[in-house]
């Protein structure tokens, strides 16, 4: 049997290959290209080189660590990379028809239920411990109002019928932000009742720090793990200050994390978290091994589900899935795949039940513990994404913590400015969502009312792909009312064999807001405005490549407001810069090339069109 610790390398008759000889062969490769191109940077502000070797990972400490050991870099597990496949339930009133439902899932693959309410003061606790075996099944409860209510009366129905609690497994999560926009105040009153009732319960966390929150607004990872340790310290202080030990509040708390798309980046934040909170525990002096008593729960993002398209959603839900599993989490819960959009179905629940179970018995992602140790790329991401959020998060305990950085709005300007950017990114396709703002189904038929979703103050719009999708929306309106789609002209000016960029974005732009799109080519002006004068389009995009653009532009735009004084709207594909009020004065209305706001060009159009 291999030593998991050994250094002797499994393959001797395979030499090393130093960074020097890889940055030669890519140079050799790229053919005379700008190795610098090959390197981007993330929303973290982590740049990501084209390649890793030994020397990009440090030699001591963490790394040479094993599963279940201080500091639980590679979690606290030592047999198998097991996790709790909980089906997420929505519950209203007492509640009986939810957990007849979460009865029959648990026979259909589901390891445990996780019960969401408004109000937990009229669930129907006995019902529960009547058709769930509490004992034996997981089960776990996101209560908006009456949390501690809730609390006692399934403590005291556990005790009633002579259930321990010590046999009681799962979670509870309540909103420990009063104002969930604001993040003005932390209720630790609330806390620490909640904590007393579940002492006795060591398999049961009753304080469940909700990362995800901030994550589905469009925070960075970074932000997302700073202000959860932030949170955490700050309930740890309040607390300790109300006479209970650390140890008991580090036992009982569990942080609630979401899994998003980029997938080597989430496989290390779930290892990050993890160290980072090795070493707020030691800073409290408690025994390192209260450390592991941390547990994670994860859950497909919000900010990226999509209604375009929206079997993306599950690609995208599985990929999340395993970078969490990967990265060791103790639990996780599937959003159904079209849940922005449609009630629950038992479709769509069996489905998001059944990735994670694929995963563990086809996959068998649960065989190996921290299965990403030792890559040079994902020891490095682990390294900078953990060194990112403990600084931001020493700069919010500079403020005072989170409370008095919360009151002077540090916290919602770092996810408004992060949000705002990935928002731009987005509109101008620099950051792809896959069915939304690039590679659009042409063809997809919306099985609901768009305008009745648009104005549902259940439809999510703090998501990414919100924007996007209320352009769609629009336009299908458009298309119900009038019985026709409205139709975009690409007219690509000059000789040029190659479509110009910005025409290539304009009629990828315009199909993903669902217009029908066409490109034409033309050498000169009179040609062109002879053929689109008497074609039925709502816009005309004119492009040419830079060196005649001065040729064609002015000549055009002039020629079209000759032709049609209110006819469509005409955007010229390309960054006028300084020329742009003149180019407005000859009859252009927008100007339409990667980067601009698209968000307003669209907006401006569908008022134009009558949306």
């Amino acid at each position: 049997m291999t030593n998991p610790t050994s250094s002797e390398a499994l393959f001797p008759e395979f030499g090393l290959v130093t960074a020097e000889q890889w940055v030669a062969k890519i140079k050799q490769d790229l053919k005379g290209a700008d190795l610098a191109d090959l390197h981007w940077q993330s929303y973290e502000g982590i740049t990501v080189a084209p390649f890793y070797t030994q020397s990009n990972v440090p030699q001591s400490g963490t790394l040479n660590t094993t599963p279940g050991q201080f500091p639980y870099l590679r979690t606290a597990k030592t047999d198998k990379n097991s996790w709790v496949n909980l089906q997420p339930i929505f519950s209203s009133g007492k509640g009986r028809e939810a957990i007849d439902k979460a009865a029959a899932a648990l026979t259909r693959g589901a390891d445990g239920i996780h019960f969401i309410m408004e109000n937990g003061y009229d669930f129907d606790v006995d019902y529960l411990i009547k058709e769930i075996d509490l004992t034996k099944v997981p089960v776990s409860y996101t209560v908006s109002t009456e949390a501690a209510n809730f609390l006692h009366h399934l403590t005291t129905g556990l005790h009633r019928k002579r259930i321990s609690l010590a046999t009681l497994n799962g979670f509870l999560k309540c909103s420990p932000i009063l104002s969930s926009e604001s993040y003005k105040q932390l209720d630790m009153e609330h806390a620490m009742h909640l904590l007393e009732q579940t002492l006795d319960a060591p398999n049961f966390y009753a304080l469940t720090i909700n990362g995800s929150h901030f994550s589905n607004k469009g925070a960075t990872l970074v932000q997302e793990l700073a202000i959860t340790l932030a949170i955490a310290v700050c309930y740890t202080n309040g607390l300790t200050q109300q006479g209970l030990p650390a140890e008991s509040v580090f036992r009982n708390m569990q942080f609630h994390l979401t899994a998003g798309t980029n997938y080597f980046f989430e496989i290390a934040k779930f290892r990050a978290i993890r160290l980072l909170w090795a070493k707020v525990v030691e800073a409290y002096e408690v025994p390192t091994e209260a450390a592991s008593a941390l547990r994670v729960h994860a859950s497909t993002s919000r900010w990226h589900q999509t209604t375009l398209d929206p079997h993306t959603n599950l690609l995208r839900h599985t990929t999340e899935m395993m970078s969490a599993i990967i990265g060791g989490v103790n639990s996780l819960e599937v959003e159904p795949f079209d849940s922005t959009f449609r009630q629950d179905n038992e479709f769509s629940e069996r489905i998001a039940r059944n990735i994670p179970i694929i995963l563990k018995e086809e996959a068998y992602l649960d065989q190996a513990i921290d299965p990403a140790a030792g890559s040079y790329y994902i020891e490095y991401l682990t390294r900078q994404i953990a060194l990112k959020a403990w600084a931001l998060f020493q700069e919010i305990e500079a403020q005072g913590g989170f409370i008095p950085a919360s009151n002077a709005g540090f916290i919602q300007e770092l996810i408004k400015e992060t949000s705002s950017q990935k928002f731009k990114d987005i509109a101008s396709a620099k950051e792809v969502i896959v069915g939304t703002n690039k590679f659009p189904n042409p063809k997809e038929q919306h099985e609901y009312d768009p305008e009745k979703l648009i104005q549902s103050k259940h439809f999510d719009n703090t998501r990414g792909a919100y924007s996007y999708e209320v352009m769609r929306l629009a336009t299908e309106l458009h298309f119900r009312k009038k019985n026709r789609r409205p139709h975009a002209l690409v007219v690509h000016m000059g000789t040029a064999i190659q479509e110009h960029i910005h025409a290539t974005f304009a009629r990828e732009f315009f199909t993903c807001s669902g217009f029908t799109t066409q490109v034409l080519k033309f050498e000169d002006v009179p040609t062109a405005l002879a053929k689109v004068k008497d074609l039925d389009v709502q816009v005309i995009v004119m492009a040419a490549p830079e060196r005649q653009f001065n040729e064609f532009a002015e000549a055009f735009a002039k020629g079209m407001r000759a032709q049609h004084r209110q006819g469509p709207a005409l955007i010229l594909a390309d960054d006028p810069m300084q020329l742009k009020e003149e180019l407005q004065a000859n009859g252009f209305d927008d100007f339409l090339f990667r980067g601009c706001d698209t968000k307003e060009i669209i907006t401006r159009i569908q008022e134009r069109l009558g949306v």
